[in-house]
């Protein structure tokens, strides 16, 4: 892997993402869905990919980079170039907290990579005549088919899953994305699964956990805010 750029291979795991959340007949990503989910989400996304890529590894205390050698892959090549440039060890939380403001420019890039391969298709658009609105439509419906269909086979067996599935289930579950997947009412009697696949995640723990804290934290400020 250390040799091949994954620019020619398969998605990221933050695109997929971004995937699971986008409305396929609207080209919207899900109104639903609270703004800090996918925020953290697409956040661990890139650390978790970093991870898997051998990059980047965490311990109990902070996160360190193991490889600084770029992937190919813009939007991880400068978050990982990011990581080294700031010399200063830091929690997994820093990192995760740090993409997730920057999400409104990460956000562009990922859905713009996804047009580029002829996934999506990038359409403008007024919103009450005045502000812009952009839309992305599914132009091949494969890649969300597949991510779906990886994820729901995963939720209905027993077999244990490939690292990358496991990290999209950790961070479905962890950031509440499940309402594209799977109906409200199935989710339930599916829950001891999911929790059986996130305990295989030996890879990204610390970042499922930091995300959990982080959500956590942000509905405590909102309760306190709008209560």
């Amino acid at each position: 892997w250390a040799h091949v750029s994954i620019a020619d291979m398969m998605l990221t795991i933050a695109e997929e993402i971004l995937l699971l959340v986008l409305d396929e007949q609207t080209g919207k990503l899900q109104a639903r869905l609270p703004v800090h989910s996918l925020r953290h989400a697409v956040s661990g996304a890139l650390l978790m990919e970093l991870a898997l890529h051998d990059r980047i590894d965490t311990d109990l205390h902070q996160l360190v980079v193991v490889d600084p050698a770029p992937l190919g892959e813009p939007v991880l090549d400068r978050t990982l170039a990011r990581i080294v440039a700031d010399g200063e060890p830091h929690p997994t939380s820093h990192w995760v907290a740090v993409l997730a403001d920057e999400h409104d420019a990460l956000q562009p890039q990922l859905l713009d990579r996804l047009v580029r391969r002829g996934i999506l298709e990038r359409r403008e658009g007024r919103l009450l005549w005045v502000f812009g609105s952009r839309r992305y439509p599914v132009l091949e419906g494969r890649p969300l088919r597949d991510v779906k269909r990886r994820m729901m086979e995963v939720l209905m067996s027993e077999a244990i899953p490939d690292p990358r599935d496991i990290v999209i289930i950790c961070l479905a579950d962890a950031c509440a994305l499940w309402s594209g997947l799977i109906h409200p009412r199935e989710l339930p009697a599916m829950q001891p699964r999911i929790a059986q696949v996130v305990r295989l995640d030996l890879i990204g723990q610390d970042v499922t956990r930091t995300i959990r804290e982080l959500q956590d934290a942000t509905r405590g400020l909102e309760a306190k805010w709008f209560r």
